[in-house]
């Protein structure tokens, strides 16, 4: 895959995020996933198959209000992707909260068929 190619997805799946949470949509998501998709989070398995990742996700687009993220890609190598991320959102207690992370994808097909994410998140600095 061309580094071109790669930004393009890149950016492809910030804009889908920002969408779903801006629309309480959680199907902005689905085309990027690949329907057998593995995703880990922090070195564990999180979840197995695009439906079950939707079905972790959507119960978390009303409790990040203000959604904000930007993605970066910072390299490719062959079908693989590496991307890192900030995020912020307000919570329903209305703290910020900042999340930082980077990303390991292993694309099939144009999309997004494993998944290894690393993250940190913490409150906002008063």
């Amino acid at each position: 895959m061309k580094l071109e190619t790669a930004i393009k997805i890149t950016k492809g799946f910030e804009e889908a995020y920002v969408a779903a949470h801006a629309n309480q949509d959680i199907e902005f998501l689905r085309d990027g996933f690949h329907p057998d998709v593995e995703i880990f989070l922090n070195g564990r398995p999180l979840v197995e198959g695009r439906d079950a990742y939707l079905a972790y996700w959507e119960p978390m687009l009303p409790t990040m209000r203000d959604f904000a993220l930007t993605k970066t890609c910072r390299g490719v190598d062959g079908n693989q992707i590496t991307v890192t991320y900030e995020c912020s959102f307000t919570t329903p207690d209305g703290d910020t909260r900042l999340g930082y992370g980077i990303e390991l994808w292993d694309m099939e097909d144009g999309q997004l068929r494993r998944w290894k994410h690393f993250a940190a998140e913490v409150d906002q600095p008063s």
